[in-house]
């Protein structure tokens, strides 16, 4: 038997949940599948400290000019348009070499993510 209907979620621009320079758009209350949100780096700011999610994928889409990735000892500069999906167990983190704000789709797959940053 299939469980309650859910309904759609809908998010105007700027409407999502927001923590710190993260705005949560998909939060695992909507679904238990991922969450997505937009990350805002100012100029010069780098992300996490190296990092790996044990049992998440967690994938970037950078929407505006370049974010600078390391993936394990590899260092990438990722223009717009780039994805980047990172794999459970791997280590990762970017930074904001530019001069002005960049700003990167994240979903984290599956939800839960926005449960711990949120807490």
């Amino acid at each position: 038997m299939p469980g309650p209907r859910r309904r759609p979620v809908v998010i105007p621009p700027g409407g999502g949940r927001r923590v710190g320079n993260v705005e949560f758009l998909a939060l695992s209350e909507h679904t238990p599948h991922f969450n997505l949100s937009i990350i805002t780096m100012a100029a010069g700011r780098s992300g996490p400290e190296l990092h790996e999610h044990e049992d998440e994928d967690d994938a970037f889409l950078v929407l505006d000019d370049e974010m600078t990735f390391l993936l394990g000892d590899e260092e990438l500069t990722a223009a717009a348009g780039t994805f980047v999906l990172v794999p459970p167990g791997f280590e990762h983190t970017f930074a904001n070499r530019t001069d002005h704000p960049v700003r990167m789709l994240n979903i984290h797959a599956p939800a839960g993510f926005d449960l711990r940053i949120m807490s």
